[in-house]
């Protein structure tokens, strides 16, 4: 690996970006060392591009050439800071002018492939960054461009970059395992289980949720054959029963709300631990909305723009509309999360955190004190991990979403890798507002497979959940199928949202039918790799590798069959085939399993 640092003077521009350096291609190509036949593979490509992604929401799957995102939203621009980087999007979010024309904005770690040759570019461990890193890549992928976000830069400090050249998936993860080291850190969360999973309400109920209705959830999942019973309670392992959104009076006002739960949640807590889960709970610790006291009677806590308007931080629909966040350079601030996190883990219970919208801490505005946005997190999430046991000395996790992939890693080895996903294949209508950090199952697949060589090198990948649901889902049996499965294989929890009481008969064969294969497919490590359509573009169907070589397969996310253009290794069993009958061709929405021993 070729190590490159740099010391930072100067001041960032206008978007809070200061450069660090810039290459071609073949310059990058020399510095990692490569020969005559990597150099070849990518003169000849074509070249794919893995950014590597600002945060969890924000698009991770590779672009084939020419393929790239949308620059802007319609009719919401706020929606587009919700997964854009923020030197990228200005002060509305439809304002990308940190890149210039063309070209993709990557962050912490990028890489080009070419065939199976990955060049990569990655974010130093050992540097105490000031800012993420950040990339600018043209759209013929030979120019590249770093810099590091870190506006409001005041003294010293330095930013590193690693660049090395690697041939085949496996060969990548192995490279990112040992420079970031993240072993100790797995190991810690051991007392979750060999793959950390259980129940979380929040795509039974969204908000709609109630003590009565979540203690008769966490009732029913002892009472059927549902996944989380088969794969967790029956085998003595650990399992999480998470409550979701809408539990709170407001988002930014983290007490129960008492129509909902008069009895607040420290008894929900204590029934959970009674019934053998791990307690979990929501929450989205740096947000405010309208209709949250902080925002009517704390407003100074806001972040501001220059002009004193409050710092639009997205917009959600399941509150009221634009949210925004806290300034987290006031001491007050912090002390105020110090005594949320202290009545959550301390006094309420709860052992599994899931915090959410963790990118809003990185944007900047009128700061009480000097700094830059990364300053500001390091130190709010220091308060916010501060209490990882319960009095009792119980361990606590802490479950990162929304999070910004490279400042986190260190402090969330658990996190979200991609989008929300859906009980639809997708929105339409956030499809048409160009929102690529959409809801949707579709864009999560995407997101598991085009992130899955960080699982297990960077993070233990929560992909989001499975569905195996019936009732109120409109996904086909085999889109359950190839989400419940591509999950599995490609991430590192599993998690489980449908209601138990509710699953009929077909529904039950299908969590058995899903719960062998996750047996048949136990004790091995797998990848994905996209195959190419007609004239280099995406086909939406990949190839299914494992380490070993035994597993092998095709997952087709496309909408139409998927004809590869050779067949799979002769010799094997199909452990699931989803081939259309008499075609040779694999089904829409599926995905294939070969074995071979």
């Amino acid at each position: 690996m070729k190590a490159l640092r740099y010391v930072l003077s100067g001041k960032p521009g206008r978007e809070g970006v200061l450069p660090l350096a810039a290459w071609e291609l073949p310059e990058l190509l020399e510095a990692a060392g490569a020969g005559e036949e990597a150099r070849s593979a990518f003169e000849a490509g074509p070249v794919m591009l893995q950014t590597g992604g600002w945060q969890s929401w924000t698009a991770g799957w590779e672009l084939a050439p020419g393929e790239t995102l949308p620059a802007r939203v319609r009719l919401i621009p706020a929606l587009r800071k919700m997964s854009a980087p923020p030197w990228d999007c200005g002060r509305n979010g439809n304002a990308p002018a940190a890149s210039g024309k063309g070209e993709a904005a990557g962050s912490f770690i990028m890489y080009l492939r070419a065939g199976d040759w990955y060049l990569a570019l990655a974010e130093e461990p050992d540097e105490a960054l000031r800012g993420p890193l950040c990339f600018f890549i043209s759209p013929d992928r030979r120019h590249i461009r770093a810099g590091l976000y870190c506006p409001g830069l005041e003294g010293g400090g330095a930013a590193g970059i690693r660049i090395f050249l690697v041939r085949g998936y496996f060969a990548l993860k192995d490279a990112l395992g040992d420079l970031y080291r993240q072993g100790d850190r797995f190991a810690a969360l051991a007392w979750l289980g060999k793959r950390p999973g259980g129940y979380e309400s929040w795509y039974n109920h969204y908000t709609h949720i109630n003590e009565d209705l979540l203690l008769r959830d966490l009732d029913g999942l002892g009472r059927t054959g549902n996944l989380i019973k088969l794969r967790y309670l029956d085998r003595g392992e650990p399992a999480v029963f998470q409550i979701d959104d809408g539990w709170e009076k407001a988002v930014g006002e983290w007490e129960a709300d008492p129509l909902r739960f008069p009895r607040g949640l420290k008894p929900l807590a204590e029934r959970i631990e009674e019934a053998g889960l791990i307690p979990g709970l929501w929450l989205a610790p740096f947000l405010v909305t309208r209709k949250c006291g902080i925002f009517r009677n704390r407003p100074h806590w806001l972040l501001r723009e220059q002009d004193g308007s409050p710092v639009k931080a997205g917009w959600n629909p399941h509150w009221d509309g634009t949210f925004y966040c806290l300034d987290l350079s006031r001491g007050d601030v912090l002390e105020y999360l110090g005594a949320l996190m202290e009545e959550v883990t301390g006094r309420w219970g709860f052992r599994y955190i899931k915090l959410d919208f963790l990118y809003t801490a990185f944007f900047y505005g009128r700061f009480a004190s000097g700094g830059t946005p990364a300053d500001h997190y390091h130190r709010a999430l220091a308060v916010l991990e501060s209490r990882s046991k319960t009095p009792s000395g119980l361990p606590a996790a802490f479950l990162g979403c929304g999070l910004p992939l490279g400042p986190s890693f260190r402090h969330f080895p658990l996190s979200r890798i991609g989008t929300d996903t859906r009980e639809t294949w997708d929105w339409p209508l956030a499809r048409f507002l160009r929102h690529t950090g959409r809801p949707s199952a579709l864009l999560s697949l995407k997101d598991t497979i085009g992130r899955s060589f960080l699982n297990r090198t960077l993070f233990i990948n929560d992909p989001d959940v499975i569905f195996l649901r019936s009732r109120r889902c409109a996904l086909t049996g085999t889109e359950k199928e190839c989400i419940a499965l591509v999950n599995y294989v490609l991430a590192g929890q599993i998690m489980f949202s449908d209601n138990p009481l509710f699953l009929d008969g077909e529904d039950l064969a299908l969590t058995g039918r899903i719960s062998a294969l996750y047996d048949r497919l136990e004790g091995d490590e797998y990848g994905a790799l996209p195959l190419e359509g007609r004239g280099g573009k995406p086909s939406g169907a990949y190839r299914l590798i494992s380490r070993s070589g035994k597993t092998g397969g095709i997952i087709n996310l496309g909408d139409r069959p998927w004809t590869p253009p050779e067949p799979l290794p002769a010799g094997g069993a199909w452990l699931l085939d989803r081939r259309i009958p008499g075609s040779g061709s694999f089904a829409p929405r599926s995905v294939s399993i070969m074995v071979w021993d």
